[in-house]
């Protein structure tokens, strides 16, 4: 039997999603390390910075955040000594060899948020430039010669230097989203609930949708909040946990195609979700 049109087109777009988001860091090139509960992965591969949140949401994660001393020191252990990086492969602008992690001020100038997701939330830890302060105790690990963050020419997102001779080594440096450098994706385990069993979990019907879908939530996690993102990474819309209560959400304003639906649990967890207009 003919395959109908309708099954034709959703095939090629199924096609199309495997392709872009199941490609977007070839395991040959992720270098995997466990510390404190959490699992890591080294891209080895150049994305700017809004690229490599994307692959690391898509790969149920986030680019990785630093709370203290200890996990500053375990991820540039890994990075420098055990993650095989040739320098060369990873220079920014400057030349300098650096690794984008999850930190960012582009939403407010100097207001300093971990938003590894790229979902516009998170905590802030560090407010101002150069001459700035750490916000509510968090963990900071700024360069100091020359002093960062400087914002030098736009430079809004964060990552951490791994160039043994620059005067920064192991320190954090803003920089220019655009820059294609490799990436750390970070991985929260939930205890006595596994990915898996959160998505299997987790409902988002009707799919394809034309005018309304519902989150269905079969889990004893609640959900904070929903957000949905193009192809291209861009956020299209975040619903907010008013709007998760009701039975049906109203998405008639997204544009026909496909997109990531990134289901947010109150307890840090992420669940990625294709849907299809």
């Amino acid at each position: 039997m003919k395959a109908s049109k309708n099954g034709v087109l959703l095939a090629l777009l199924l096609l199309t999603y495997s392709s872009i988001f199941s490609q977007c860091a070839d395991p040959a090139n992720i270098y995997t390390f466990t510390y404190n509960g959490h699992t890591y992965e080294v891209v080895k591969e150049n994305k700017t910075w809004t690229e490599a949140s994307t692959c690391a949401v898509s790969r149920d994660g986030y680019l990785a955040e630093i709370n203290d001393e200890a996990e500053q020191n375990a991820i540039f252990d890994e990075l420098v000594n055990n993650a095989d990086i040739d320098e060369a492969n990873t220079q920014n602008q400057f030349g300098t060899a650096s690794v984008w992690l999850g930190g960012h001020d582009a939403g407010v100038e100097g207001e300093w948020i971990w938003d590894g997701a790229n979902d516009g939330t998170g905590p802030q830890f560090w407010n101002g430039g150069p001459n700035g302060n750490p916000v509510g105790g968090l963990y900071t690990n700024w360069g100091v010669s020359p002093p960062e963050p400087d914002n030098s020419g736009g430079q809004d997102h964060l990552t951490i230097i791994i160039k043994a001779t620059a005067t920064n080594f192991s320190l954090w440096n803003d920089l220019v989203a655009t820059n294609t450098i490799y990436y750390l994706i970070e991985k929260d385990v939930i205890l006595g609930t596994s990915d898996s069993e959160l998505k299997k979990n987790i409902a988002v019907y009707p799919n394809p949708f034309k005018e309304f879908i519902s989150i269905e939530n079969n889990t004893t996690i609640a959900i904070e909040k929903a957000t949905i993102f193009d192809l291209k990474g861009q956020k299209i819309r975040t619903i907010t946990s008013l709007e998760l209560k009701d039975n049906a959400i109203n998405v008639a304003s997204l544009s026909s195609g496909m997109y990531i639906l990134n289901i947010h649990f109150e307890n840090g967890k992420l669940v990625s979700q294709k849907i299809i207009k």
